[in-house]
């Protein structure tokens, strides 16, 4: 079946779901960062905005310091108290109470202090705001509520004294109240020069405010009017391990928090004045931010909002894009699985058929053959007998299924059969003849086993058993005309060379015994058999007078005797062999060292079986008699082979002959003339 058409659908499926999704990820990466921008834009004008509103107000408050620092008769009065001028009581009394009514009026008018008069009391100093006026050694006058024994006013003082310039504190706790509450309070200094100074920094005082900004500028801060929820204006200050929120946070944080600096989007804010940043807040809680520097003072002012409310919008763009994906996906998809489908029905009807008629068609010629053939299980169980199996032992072909294999066979049979089995490791296919003895009559059969690969028949096996019986009669009737014309032939011979009796059997039974001590095949051992019984067939065409002739040749006659060979090979042409016989034949004359004939071809140019044959000729007609001559003692032959060795004959062809002549003494024999 072909599966293009499916896999295209599904590489284009595949494509669309991934080139959507790519899409889809890009639009809300762009929706995001749109997001982003505006946030970062809303977020600078924010910051701004409030930074521009703080700093207003400490001007005004330092505007309204300044103008009492400024006050001629407050440089008059600090500068005779700083120099220990002496005042008389009425000069000072008056001056006294006039600056008290300035300080006081400058309470009253200005709306960060508390009123003189609101209360009449301030037994616990529970208000500590208002303003003090101190010279370089002692504070010299403050107004009612004026937290007089601050410590933390006291040091900031000592501050401003010290660098003679405007200074501004955070926000800080000058102590607890009665009832244990702490008390956040801003301090702004302004030195008071001497009067009538020639030098910018004659500092004889300073002026101190302390102003509660829970009731002023916190306000500043709040932005009611404001649709978000998570929107926030900071005012903080950083020291070497942590950041202090130094004005309201939500969530029941209080005033004056503290949290490490390690990661804290303020402090990133901080670190990028003018920047913006995305981090964890003091919730914990992932925010954007931007920070501000506050005029005169070491505060911050950070403007921030929650991601989640911010990139709100974006999310809800996302879902409703994911959502519309998905269904668009889910849609096609099905589509596609439908339209598959009803393709792949479509299909399967037409395989369904094709299958089915092929079935018919392996079924019809299963049971036309006369072939035996049947299928094994991994367990050796039968799974199917073709109808000739069947027919042949009258066996119900339908109830065979899970039955075992002596259902059919006897076991001697049975054993046989599976003992050519491939294994595991073995080759898929595995052919043998076998010879079985099947209702009392002998049958030769050619037995062929594969192992299926088919998922549904894992670890079967098929065999197909080929009845040869009549091949092999035949076979074995030309065999025996065979070896009966070979008979005849090498009677021939021998009487045409009378002198060579019993040669060609001689040298066959040599030259076989060599094949098999040297491990070579039995078709190969058959072939060499072959060529040693035929190989002198062409002494026909020599003379008999050459050949009985006991006097040495002439060049010649020697080289008339050489052609032998190639008669030999005209003979033989035309007949088909089992194997190479005819080149067995004509390289036996051959030399190691090239000196022999016809070809004189060399070394491993000649065949194995050709240097076994050469040294069983060798040796036969050294050992055997002559009608003149007895015949060579089998020591001195093989003495004559050794000392030619690597030269004529092939040394480990003679060291196999050694072996050989140990198991044959009845070859002495051969040595008498007979």
């Amino acid at each position: 079946m072909n599966n293009k058409p499916v896999l295209y659908a599904f590489v284009l499926l595949l494509l669309f779901i991934s080139g959507s999704i790519w899409l889809v990820l890009e639009y809300v990466s762009a929706e995001k960062q749109r997001d982003i921008d505006a946030w970062q834009a809303r977020l600078s004008v924010m910051a701004e905005s409030q930074q521009h509103a703080v700093e207003s107000w400490f001007d005004k408050q330092l505007e309204n310091i300044n103008a009492l620092a400024s006050n001629p008769l407050m440089q008059l009065y600090v500068s005779q108290l700083s120099s220990g001028e002496m005042l008389n009581d009425e000069t000072s009394r008056g001056q006294f109470n006039h600056l008290i009514n300035l300080l006081n009026a400058t309470v009253n008018r200005v709306t960060v202090f508390t009123p003189v008069d609101k209360t009449k009391k301030n037994i616990d100093h529970k208000i500590n705001d208002g303003i003090a006026v101190f010279s370089e050694s002692s504070m010299l006058l403050a107004t009612r509520y004026f937290p007089v024994k601050s410590e933390a006013v006291s040091q900031a003082y000592k501050r401003a004294l010290k660098n003679q310039t405007v200074f501004i504190s955070n926000i800080v706790n000058i102590g607890n109240s009665a009832n244990g509450k702490k008390q956040f309070r801003l301090i702004i200094i302004v030195p008071v020069d001497s009067v009538q100074s020639l030098s910018p920094n004659d500092t004889r005082g300073a002026v101190v405010a302390v102003i509660n900004p829970e009731n002023n500028l916190f306000q500043l801060l709040l932005k009611e009017w404001l649709a978000t929820d998570s929107e926030e204006t900071l005012l903080v200050s950083l020291d070497e391990d942590n950041v202090n929120y130094l004005s309201a946070l939500k969530q029941g944080y209080g005033l004056f928090h503290k949290q490490a600096s390690s990661a804290n989007a303020s402090v990133q804010a901080v670190n990028n004045i003018g920047g913006f940043v995305a981090g964890l807040d003091y919730r914990q809680i992932q925010v954007l931010a931007t920070a501000r520097t506050i005029r005169h003072s070491a505060m911050f002012l950070v403007q921030k909002i929650d991601v989640d409310e911010a990139l709100l919008e974006s999310k809800v763009h996302q879902n409703f894009i994911l959502t519309v994906f998905l269904l668009a996906v889910f849609i096609i998809t099905i589509s596609f699985i439908a339209i598959w489908r009803h393709a792949t029905s479509l299909r399967l009807q037409k395989a369904m058929h094709r299958l089915k008629a092929r079935a018919e068609l392996l079924n019809a010629i299963g049971d036309s053959v006369n072939d035996h053939a049947f299928l094994l299980d991994h367990n050796n169980k039968l799974v199917f007998i073709n109808e000739t199996l069947a027919k042949s032992f009258s066996i119900d072909n339908v109830d065979v299924r899970g039955k075992a294999l002596n259902h059919v066979f006897n076991n001697k049979i049975v054993n046989k059969l599976l003992a050519i089995k491939p294994g595991v490791t073995e080759d898929d296919v595995r052919n043998k003849e076998m010879r079985l003895e099947l209702k009392d009559k002998r049958h030769d059969y050619n037995v062929s086993v594969v192992a299926l690969k088919h998922p549904d028949y894992k670890r079967s096996h098929l065999y197909v058993m080929h009845d040869i019986t009549k091949i092999k009669d035949v076979q074995g009737r030309h065999n025996r005309l065979m070896e009966s014309v070979i008979l005849t032939l090498m009677q021939l011979i021998d009487k045409h060379d009378p002198h060579c009796l019993y040669h060609s059997q001689r040298t066959r039974e040599v030259a076989v015994a060599i094949a098999r001590n040297m491990g070579l095949s039995q078709e190969r051992i058959d072939a060499l058999a072959m060529a040693a019984l035929l190989a002198n067939i062409g002494k026909l065409y020599i003379p008999v007078e050459l050949l009985t002739n006991i006097e040495p040749l002439t060049e010649k006659e020697e080289l008339m005797l050489r052609e032998s060979v190639n008669y030999s090979v005209d003979i033989l042409q035309g007949l088909e062999f089992e194997g190479p016989v005819l080149t067995f034949i004509q390289q036996k004359n051959e030399r190691l060292d090239g000196g022999g004939y016809p070809k004189g071809i060399s070394g491993n140019n000649i065949v194995k079986e050709s240097r076994i044959l050469s040294v069983a000729n060798a040796f036969v007609a050294m050992i055997s008699s002559r009608a003149y001559r007895s015949g060579m003692p089998i020591k001195e032959v093989l003495d004559v082979l050794v000392s030619e060795a690597d030269n004529s004959y092939d040394r480990h062809v003679i060291a196999a002959l050694l072996q050989v002549v140990e198991n044959h003494p009845d070859w002495v024999s051969w040595q008498q003339v007979n």
